[in-house]
């Protein structure tokens, strides 16, 4: 009997550590751009199939950025109705947070995602082919954040005019909680 209680005891402790461990999954519903033709000539944003937890862009500037801003925006659904509700809204001089002035927690996370491409967040920022592939924010996403859907709203700005628009929706879901529902 001693011997099943022990069983029993480890089962159950190995389950607690898989679940301490496991981290909140992100799934990509929609990514859409607009770009400014004064300052993008071609681009490409896509969700990277086939888990759909990463983004990939492709922009070609024609234009050099002295100064680059970004603003982002994180609304999430207020319940009961269920309409998004913005969140988070920050402004960040991209130039200033490439050097590590000003930063802001969530921008961190956000830029933590673009791993090696982040450098080419500098300024200024010359014209010519900027890659991001497979972007993925959820490696960085912090383990508080509950189960939800989300919107997020990035525009990247020159002081003259909006250079790209960003829109993705998407959902943080527990991959051991739907496994469990489907099983």
């Amino acid at each position: 009997m001693a011997q099943f209680l022990l069983i029993i005891l480890l089962i159950f402790l190995a389950s607690q550590s898989e679940s301490a461990k496991a981290h909140l999954k992100l799934m990509w519903k929609t990514f859409n751009c607009v770009t400014n033709p004064d300052y993008i000539s071609e681009h490409k944003c896509i969700i990277v199939e086939p888990e759909k937890s990463a983004i990939s862009a492709e922009l070609q500037y024609i234009k050099d950025l002295a100064q680059f801003n970004a603003t982002f925006k994180l609304f999430m659904p207020r319940k009961p109705s269920r309409s998004f509700q913005k969140v988070i809204d920050v402004n960040v001089d991209i130039c200033q947070f490439a050097k590590g002035i000003h930063g802001h927690r969530f921008m961190t996370i956000v830029i933590k995602a673009f791993g090696k491409q982040g450098s080419q967040l500098k300024c200024p920022h010359t014209k010519g082919l900027y890659v991001y592939p497979n972007i993925n924010i959820a490696e960085n996403l912090p383990a508080f954040l509950p189960e939800t859907d989300f919107k997020i709203e990035m525009n990247f700005l020159s002081p003259a005019a909006h250079v790209i628009n960003t829109t993705l929706t998407g959902f943080l879901f527990d991959p051991i909680k739907r496994k469990a529902k489907t099983t």
